[in-house]
């Protein structure tokens, strides 16, 4: 039986939480299985299987966490009278403001369609090439000790900016990398960028 999906609030409540300490959505509990079952195993495919099942564990799922909130924002937003303006001071990334719906403004000057057209003026712009996860990770462990998402995207020659935070998230469960907070010596307009650090 597949599991109900969670109310607006609590999809919402979560998402917000995720992007504020991406820790925090990883559950511990299914850490701590998956690090005894590899300990366990002793057959080389077993420990592989093991192995994967922790790295899955220690990821979180984070892409059902996003699509959970693509879902339930806008109608959440609408019931308490939340503008799109609160979610981007929160951090949340037009883009993913964009799949759930909300008109966002862009910031490069290139103004679509607004509300019913946010999808297919999407659609029909240049994606970002698609690059795995774990090549992502692979040119984060060699960039400068502190940097930015949109740093290690232009590092990696692309990623949508879903991947790009899957990938630090991920190294940040791992114990890999840390978000130190946002950019003190930002200037210029816009939201200062967070600043995450290797470990």
């Amino acid at each position: 039986m597949p599991e109900a999906a969670p109310d607006p609030e609590s999809a919402v409540r979560r998402y917000l939480a995720w992007l504020d300490d991406p820790a925090s959505a990883v559950d511990q509990e299914a850490v701590a299985r998956a690090e005894a079952a590899l300990a366990a195993a002793t057959d080389p495919i077993d420990r592989l299987h093991a192995a994967a099942a922790r790295e899955r564990a220690r990821a979180a799922d984070a892409s059902s966490i996003a699509t959970a909130f693509v879902r339930s924002a806008r109608a959440y937003a609408e019931a308490e009278g939340i503008p799109v303006e609160a979610f981007r001071a929160l951090g949340v990334p037009d883009d993913v403001l964009g799949e759930a719906g909300f008109a966002v403004p862009s910031s490069r000057g290139r103004r679509g369609p607004s509300a019913s057209g946010t999808r297919r003026a999407r659609s029909s712009a240049p994606r970002a090439p698609q690059i795995p996860v774990g090549q992502i990770k692979a040119v984060a462990e060699q960039m400068p000790k502190q940097f930015t998402l949109a740093q290690l995207a232009e590092a990696a020659g692309g990623g949508s900016p879903v991947t790009v935070r899957k990938a630090v998230d991920e190294l940040i469960a791992e114990g890999r990398a840390a978000k130190l907070g946002p950019d003190a010596n930002h200037t210029g307009p816009g939201r200062a960028p967070t600043i995450y650090e290797l470990r």
